[in-house]
């Protein structure tokens, strides 16, 4: 019979994120003794520094876990959105790490590159000491699939309706032990430390007996503080394991996890300390409670208690009062699920009432003269022709409800409205590093005025109209301290510098500095008289207390942190506290004394052009029931280090000879990416007949063979459009035999179209 073939073109549209391939990137690369680090022109400077990072802290990860990455671990260094965060694939042994530091109200404020590449490496090490079956095995499958019942005899059988696979892990680590590690670093590393706002969030919620079980520790996917809070629970934890009984207690927790057998951590924890997890849980919520109520003992006997005008959501932010005192514009998370889904919201007094008005706002908002106008930062909605996101400057017109965008890519944030010459100041990162510019609202002209060369953060950036500055807080190793650029001539300063407590969030207005203060181990809101610099606490809270900022009738917003979630407060009538009855102890910053120096250094090794290289090929073994038969087969797959390849496959056989082969190849070198697909299944029959008087042994073969060849490109960052052909052959092989007459048999086969 002459072949069918089937060709045909087709396009559709995938409703899911798009990811984009950035050809228009030039890859270098450089070795360092235990890295490849991989980067490109806007990442060089801290690709360098954290090559240096990687290197000093190399020894002292691997020791904790006796236990050192089989190859080079790969570091790769992005920018192209503004993303804060790391990655630890361990299977991949790559790390992936974004440029921009992080500035989030959950964390205290520390340098970058030594934190995250610390952090991720730890990871990365640590992971792999509880691998079950080493790196090239991840997991295997149990699969069932099942069908619609088919009533007619020439279908093999019905459409496939039911789907069960159970994933059996080869590494089994919940993810308060995961992280919990990864920010305990390894002894006396302080790179991450408990800092005021980790504390801050466990206290309030050992207060409110509201911590996290130890069930609800081993997952993520909270909304509100709650994700965060499996962070800081598993860091508070895995310190307490290592003051408790030694910090080899972790590593050996991490061994018995390895085992074939053990997927309980449960166990494992009891083999290594002598008590089960849930008894060390106990141990740890009750020392938690007995240090919480003898160091808030204080608080609790002189408690201020604010005016709380807006609680709904977890994450109400930077209230700015309007220049009539009668508005507050802030951002909320109060219509959203998660803590960064934040919007502008604007309150108005007379109506005791907040208003959204934009969406998906992430910093403070910033009135300009007569309070028609805020300007704020938020990301596009769409991204650059490149595929990157960045955040810019916007602005919103009160009386026409509308937004005006200001700056294209300019990747700035945190604006402020500069009166006497109708400008704007703003903060912008490129390559880890954070400027200040400039940007004249009338020819829309945009100047950067400071040139940082060392990544230290800047954030909160606002303005000193009584003495013609930008102020703003600034992080070079741990905590923040509140600095100023004058606009007369240029000079930079230091309004607070203390390396051992943080200072930040400053609003100069009226005479008064506020500022947020925790060198009492709480933050509370601290004023200052600006002529006689005398000045004390103006709270004494619980929880926390930031963000401040007066009007011209001495109320005082800030947002208040209480119960899991910030809150706008406003104190109408501002009284001092004696420094004595505020927060844990006025000494309790001492503890801070001792922080290792900032590593800024750079490796300045050569580098060269990066070349294609891949990760291990990974084999994942498969058992399935499929049609009542058993399958036993594998999934395979490999990722080229920076993602410009990918392949993925597997096969299945039963004791039919039926084979189920599959083979996907993604090619992203350019900006579509290139991808085949093939498919191969077999279907075996044997059928014992009667025809006439006459045995007939037939025997049916079924064979589907399909390619696919296409270009997926993404749309706008919302999904991918596919553009693909598709080529077919449907094919059946009959053999039949007369059992009653030797050597009688004949064959046919023909496609099916």
């Amino acid at each position: 019979l002459k072949k069918i073939y089937i060709y045909i073109i087709l396009a559709h549209i995938i409703y899911a994120q798009g990811y984009y391939n950035h050809p228009e990137i030039n890859w270098r690369t450089f070795e360092t003794d235990n890295f490849q680090i991989h980067f490109y022109e806007s990442t060089e400077g801290t690709a360098r520094e954290g090559a240096f990072v990687a290197e000093k802290i190399y020894p002292f990860i691997i020791n904790l876990y006796e236990y050192k990455p089989e190859h080079k671990t790969d570091i790769i260094f992005l920018d192209t959105d503004d993303i804060s965060n790391g990655a630890a694939y361990y299977y991949d042994n790559k790390i992936i790490i974004w440029a921009s530091p992080m500035d989030f109200e959950l964390r205290g404020s520390h340098r970058w590159l030594q934190n995250v590449i610390t952090h991720e490496f730890a990871h990365i090490v640590s992971m792999q000491k509880s691998m079950k079956a080493g790196l090239r095995f991840p997991g295997a499958y149990v699969q069932w699939l099942g069908y619609e019942e088919e009533k007619r005899k020439d279908v093999l059988y019905g459409y496939p309706n039911r789907l069960v696979s159970f994933a059996i892990p080869g590494t089994v680590v919940p993810p308060w032990l995961a992280e919990g590690t990864a920010q305990f670093m390894y002894d006396d590393a302080d790179w991450d430390n408990w800092d005021t706002h980790r504390d801050m969030i466990l206290r309030d919620r050992t207060i409110n007996n509201n911590l996290l079980s130890f069930t609800e520790m081993n997952t993520f996917g909270k909304s509100g503080i709650g994700n965060e809070s499996t962070y800081n629970s598993g860091y508070k934890l895995c310190r307490f394991i290592a003051l408790s009984y030694g910090s080899e207690k972790l590593r050996e927790i991490l061994i018995n996890l390895s085992s074939p057998l053990q997927f309980s951590v449960n166990n494992a924890i009891k083999k290594s300390i002598g008590i089960t997890g849930d008894e060390l849980y106990e141990e740890y919520k009750k020392s938690l409670s007995e240090g919480y109520n003898l160091l808030t003992k204080n608080i609790k006997l002189h408690i201020s208690r604010p005016n709380i005008i807006v609680d709904k959501g977890t994450a109400n932010l930077h209230p700015s009062w309007s220049p009539n005192g009668n508005q507050i514009a802030y951002i909320s998370n109060a219509d959203n699920d998660f803590f960064s889904q934040t919007d502008l919201f604007i309150y108005d007094m007379d109506k005791n009432k907040g208003e959204s008005v934009q969406k998906n706002v992430v910093s403070t908002p910033s009135w300009n003269s007569n309070g028609t106008v805020i300007y704020y930062s938020k990301r596009a909605k769409y991204p650059n022709r490149y595929g990157s996101k960045y955040y810019d400057i916007y602005e919103y017109n009160i009386n026409d409800k509308e937004e005006n965008r200001l700056t294209v890519d300019s990747r700035g944030f945190s604006p402020c409205f500069i009166p006497s010459d109708s400008s704007l100041a703003y903060l912008a990162t490129y390559d880890g590093g954070q400027n200040i510019y400039l940007i004249d609202l009338k020819s829309r002209k945009t100047q950067k005025i400071t040139n940082f060369s060392d990544r230290r953060i800047i954030s909160n950036l606002s303005f000193d109209d009584e003495n013609n500055r930008l102020m703003f807080d600034m992080t070079r190793n741990h905590f923040r301290d509140i600095a100023y650029l004058s606009l007369e001539d240029s000079v930079i300063g230091y309004l607070f510098e203390n390396k051992e407590w943080d200072e930040r969030d400053v609003d100069i207005s009226s005479g008064k500095i506020i500022y947020s203060d925790d060198r009492s181990g709480v933050f509370n809101l601290y004023m200052i008289d600006e002529e006689t610099m005398k000045g004390g606490y103006i709270t004494n809270v619980m929880g926390g207390a930031f963000m401040p900022d007066m009007n011209q009738f001495g109320q005082v917003v800030y947002s208040h942190y209480e119960n899991g979630s910030y809150k706008i407060a406003i104190i109408d009538t501002v009284n001092y506290f004696d420094q004595l009855q505020v927060g844990y102890n006025s000494d309790y910053w001492q503890r801070n004394i001792d922080l290792t120096a900032p590593m800024n250094d750079q490796i300045l090794t050569a580098d060269k052009i990066y070349h294609d290289d891949f990760t291990n090929m990974f084999i994942s073994p498969k058992v399935m029931f499929d049609y009542n038969t058993l399958k036993l087969g594998w999934y395979f797959y490999s990722n080229e280090i920076i993602d410009r390849l990918n392949i993925f496959g597997g096969a299945s056989v039963n004791a039919s000879k039926d084979l189920d082969l599959f083979y996907i190849f993604e090619f992203k070198r350019f900006f579509p990416t290139v991808f085949a697909e093939v498919y191969y299944l077999t279907r075996n029959l044997q059928e014992k007949n009667k025809y006439s008087v006459y045995s007939l042994d037939d025997r049916l073969r079924f064979r589907l063979t399909q390619f696919d060849f296409g270009l997926r490109f993404p749309l706008f960052g919302l999904g991918k459009l596919e553009l693909f052909s598709s080529w077919q052959q449907y094919r059946a092989f009959i053999k039949e035999k007369v059992l009653d007459i030797s050597g009688l048999e004949a064959g046919l086969a023909y496609d099916y179209y």
